[in-house]
């Protein structure tokens, strides 16, 4: 077998993961959205396009690995050679350049992936935050937490206080 099909082979792998990232960054901006305005359904949405996109990114990241594999092989490249930077540094320059570029765009997407969903997760904290802070207001009796004080220990707060006539 020629290298020259397995670096097709490769490239469309990467440009199927590419296009995978691509929308699962979406859908993570939508999700962020969501929160934001505090769309439910939104999120709920966000959440099984979520689930299915990561039932595809398996797939295709064995696929790629498949693929570099026998490159590495066809390349004699030894023990540990199986990786897409070797890769990149061992096939011709056309060729080489062309992969490299493809594998930086998949770790900017993998970065930026990350990062929207750490902003995401920071979101969804505080959020809960705000809305456990609105019942112990409400109820007037914190969720059974405490803050820490002077010296490390915990103090909990004062008496009941609340908004809402708990002898009604």
């Amino acid at each position: 077998m020629t290298i020259d099909p397995l670096v097709s082979e490769l490239v469309e792998v990467i440009n199927d993961e590419v296009r995978l990232f691509n929308r699962l960054l979406s859908v993570l901006q939508q999700e962020q959205a969501a929160i934001v305005t505090d769309d439910l359904h939104g999120i709920e949405a966000a959440v099984v396009a979520q689930q299915q996109l990561g039932q595809q990114a398996p797939r295709l990241e064995a696929r790629r690995l498949r693929v570099v594999e026998q490159l590495a092989g066809q390349l004699d490249l030894g023990p540990g050679g199986a990786s897409l930077k070797r890769l990149v540094s061992a096939l011709e320059q056309e060729q080489g350049e062309e992969l490299g570029r493809m594998r930086q765009a998949l770790l900017d997407l993998n970065q930026k992936i990350r990062a929207t969903s750490e902003n995401n997760s920071f979101l969804i904290r505080q959020s809960m935050r705000y809305t456990e802070k609105c019942l112990d207001i409400l109820t007037g009796q914190p969720l059974g937490r405490g803050m820490y004080g002077k010296f490390g220990r915990l103090r909990r707060h004062g008496g009941p206080r609340s908004l809402v006539n708990q002898t009604a």
